[in-house]
């Protein structure tokens, strides 16, 4: 019995050490910290500059991303493909990363800059990207909370993502559409929290909280908002307006294998065709996630990163 309970301690210690150096690997050169506030791509003041700067296109298309989390290797692997073919731009509504600390952030970073991005990635703050640590947000990605007019279109980027007092967002939203309102074509709003409830999937005003939105909308047309944060795919008209909500198809822990939704947006003088595509997800890929997820956010950087 006592030879059994010391090769079983001499197991663990084994194991645990296994554990330790892959995590150090993964999290000093796999998924390292350095470098990561120089993404361009993800800079959204750059961003925005790039865009004005370019020339007008008509048609032209842009990607919406929602709720990622902890998708780290499905991000690069098989959703930023997709802006590759023809987008001039991408959108990311939030909940990019599944916690607001340095692990979590260096995890979906590094698959961003692995997949070598070269078109702007714009990426709008979610209560996850923010509720630990809300100042991360704008070391990486610089602006919560910015406009811009391109191709004759109105793109405005609010940011709702912990859900407090909503006033200056507001105020924000009022100036930009007074500015903008009577030249733009089209207007497009991205939040991560959507000012839609969507009970049975159809669209209600959340008059609780998005009182002054509505109030807005009746003063300045706004042609599509598009938000995240609800698990689940959602599109339908209001009272002129274009609600989308997509992300990931749930973020209940009992199932691993979830679709995450991306919507394709067409935009012409006429009209905006939207096109909604799954990509399924597979346990074999969740699996290595959260063993990745556990190496290098919950083991490294809390414990052996702060030596390293």
């Amino acid at each position: 019995m006592m030879t059994i309970l010391r090769y079983s301690v001499y197991a663990l210690l084994l194991l645990s050490a296994v554990t330790l150096m892959v995590s150090f690997y993964l999290g000093r050169f796999v998924f390292p910290h350095q470098g990561l506030d120089a993404i361009s791509c993800l800079n959204n003041r750059d961003n925005v500059i790039r865009m004005q700067s370019e020339p007008p296109q008509n048609p032209f298309s842009f990607l919406v991303i929602g709720d990622i989390q902890s998708g780290y290797g499905i991000l690069s692997k098989r959703v930023l493909p997709l802006a590759r073919n023809g987008c001039a731009f991408a959108v990311q509504t939030g909940d990019l990363s599944s916690h607001a600390d340095p692990g979590h952030y260096a995890l979906i970073l590094n698959e961003i800059k692995k997949s070598d991005v070269q078109l702007p990635l714009f990426v709008i703050p979610g209560n996850h990207d923010r509720k630990e640590d809300p100042d991360l947000f704008e070391r990486y990605f610089k602006l919560k909370q910015f406009s811009f007019v391109w191709s004759n279109c109105l793109f405005i980027f609010i940011d709702n993502s912990l859900g407090k007092s909503l006033d200056q967002q507001f105020q924000f939203l009022e100036q930009v559409l007074e500015e903008n309102h009577q030249t733009a074509h089209w207007t497009f709003i991205f939040m991560h929290r959507p000012p839609v409830k969507w009970d049975h999937g159809i669209p209600t005003p959340d008059l609780k909280r998005y009182a002054r939105f509505f109030a807005l909308k009746k003063r300045y047309r706004i042609d599509y908002v598009i938000s995240g944060h609800i698990h689940d795919y959602h599109h339908a008209k209001l009272d002129g307006t274009t609600y989308i909500s997509n992300g990931l198809e749930t973020d209940d822990e009992e199932r691993l294998a979830n679709e995450i939704y991306i919507t394709r947006v067409q935009v012409t003088p006429d009209k905006v065709v939207i096109d909604k595509q799954v990509i399924p997800t597979y346990f074999s890929e969740r699996f290595y996630i959260y063993f990745i997820d556990f190496l290098v956010a919950h083991l490294y950087y809390p414990l052996l990163g702060r030596f390293f």
